[in-house]
């Protein structure tokens, strides 16, 4: 006797099989969509994403702004701020980790990203990619391990979305590249805590390409806070990858 089984329907039509499903038999994983896609937030470059938030990146650049450390560095000339597309979803189906579920006065309340232009042309010619990028992380209080120690796994959080965000820049901008006109992942990720980390404070982590080889960006990048102790460092190699995996 067949039996249908009944499947995702955004993945196969429904087949009939005409045998029993072994117990141990791994179930069949449907295709996971990887969709390019450009949510960088900045009207300096004229970046303003549909179903945004009007005040979005005016009250990021004003919190900031407010603290002088952080206004020192994005007032530098030829500095471009902008808010990077983890912490601007296109919908509850995208980005929630940083842009809903950890955005909350208790956890990230602000983020902000920029980058050093190196004359008046850097922008506009695809064939000069951004190669070094800024981002601020705003902290609450909820984003502790031990009593006011900012957690591992948070670290590690700003390190991998920081370290993301030098490819949707450049793909953002039209960068010519191997790496910056598809999606990427990360394949690899290795992190060093050299000090604790603090909370309810404002944390800098610098990203930067070290590498292109291919379809692979190895990528560098370090934490610093407020008073410029660097709280860990990490390397990261990420891969460019199809439509669907």
């Amino acid at each position: 006797m067949s039996r249908s089984l009944s499947r995702d329907p955004h993945s196969h039509p429904q087949v009939q099989d005409s045998k029993m499903t072994q117990p141990n038999e791994p179930p069949t994983a449907s295709p996971l969509a990887i969709t390019l896609r450009n949510r960088v937030l900045s009207p300096p470059l004229g970046f303003n994403p549909p179903n945004t938030s009007p005040t979005l990146y005016t009250s990021a650049v004003a919190h900031f702004l407010s603290i002088p450390w952080c206004a020192c560095l994005i007032q530098t000339p030829n500095t471009v701020p902008f808010v990077p597309q983890c912490f601007n979803p296109l919908s509850p189906s995208h980005d929630q980790l940083l842009g809903a579920t950890l955005a909350t006065p208790r956890g990230v309340q602000q983020v902000l990203s920029f980058f050093h232009t190196e004359d008046e042309t850097h922008i506009q010619d695809p064939s000069r990619p951004i190669m070094h990028v800024s981002t601020l992380f705003a902290l609450g209080e909820g984003v502790c391990g031990y009593e006011g120690v900012l957690h591992g796994g948070m670290v590690m959080t700003m390190a991998d979305e920081s370290m993301g965000v030098l490819h949707d820049i450049n793909n953002a901008l039209g960068k010519v590249g191997s790496t910056f006109g598809a999606a990427n992942v990360t394949a690899s990720l290795e992190i060093k805590f050299l000090k604790p980390g603090p909370i309810n404070e404002t944390v800098l982590v610098n990203a930067w390409v070290d590498s292109v080889e291919g379809r692979r960006t190895n990528i560098k990048c370090e934490i610093r806070d407020g008073r410029g102790i660097e709280i860990a460092k990490c390397t990261s190699t990420w891969v460019s990858v199809r439509p669907k995996l």
